[in-house]
């Protein structure tokens, strides 16, 4: 199902960011944000220049609304279509320490079309996350490994039989993740990243060196932000170094609401 999909690929993203602490506050920390927050909206824009050189927010081409209760624990997340109409949410349950076991995915008639299962350890790290569909059935697995600091060090993608189609390893400098290298079911590297940060811990560079095709190939992805007074950014903006300079790509935008 291609909702489930893109569900997962938004939950990979906020995996990767567990590796900053092994026992994490709460989910706030864990989205790399700061304060009491309540709300976030985010919306990613094609960027559009125009032929004197201006930039501009073009179509909206991904919007996500994501609730968390006065703890700081995650409690929906929203994906909403460019007219504002909701395309599906996420509805996550905790256990008593306030860590997600339960991810209920609904439709915009708020029906249940999927369920994300969370799986932790003895010291409550993750371990595994599988998906189910509406009929119970499960449609994936993930399996995830951390070293002794907290760093996620591997996350194997398998597939309802439990057989791996994707794995990622992940290299350390501090608490930032500096490389992922990607493989296929027969470990063959598919793709590898490198990135690095500036002084906020946030992304500036990201290098990727993609394997899959028969000639490989290098993108570069530069960075850049506005903050707000309380050191969560508001605006990014991504750009492609083509033949050396920048070309404006995407323009994301977050509207923050604190407690």
């Amino acid at each position: 199902m291609k909702i489930r999909r893109t569900l997962l690929a938004a939950l990979f993203i906020c995996l990767t960011s567990l590796a900053a602490a092994q026992r994490p506050a709460n989910d706030v920390a864990i989205d790399g944000l700061h304060g009491k927050v309540k709300n976030v909206t985010k919306i990613t824009y094609e960027a559009r220049t125009d032929f004197q050189g201006v930039t501009s927010q073009g179509d909206i081409l991904e919007h996500i609304e994501t609730a968390y209760n006065s703890k700081g624990w995650r409690k929906t997340m929203t994906f909403v279509t460019p007219e504002a109409n909701v395309i599906f949410r996420s509805r996550f349950k905790h256990d008593g320490f306030g860590l997600a076991t339960v991810e209920q995915i609904v439709d915009n008639n708020e029906q249940v079309i999927g369920r994300t299962y969370y799986s932790y350890d003895a010291q409550n790290v993750l371990k595994e996350m599988w998906v189910e569909d509406a009929d119970r059935q499960i449609e994936s697995r993930t399996l995830v490994r951390y070293d002794a600091q907290g760093h996620l060090l591997q996350r194997s993608l398998n597939d309802a039989a439990g057989n791996i189609y994707r794995r990622e390893v992940f290299t350390y400098s501090g608490n930032n993740a500096v490389k992922k290298v990607v493989y296929d079911s027969k470990g063959k590297k598919m793709q590898e990243w490198r990135y690095e940060y500036d002084d906020n811990n946030e992304p500036i560079m990201q290098t990727l060196y993609d394997y899959s095709e028969a000639e490989p190939e290098m993108y570069i992805t530069v960075f850049s932000y506005e903050y707000d007074g309380q050191g969560n950014w508001t605006r990014r903006t991504e750009s492609e170094l083509v033949d050396g300079d920048p070309v404006l790509q995407y323009i994301i935008t977050r509207e923050i609401e604190y407690y």
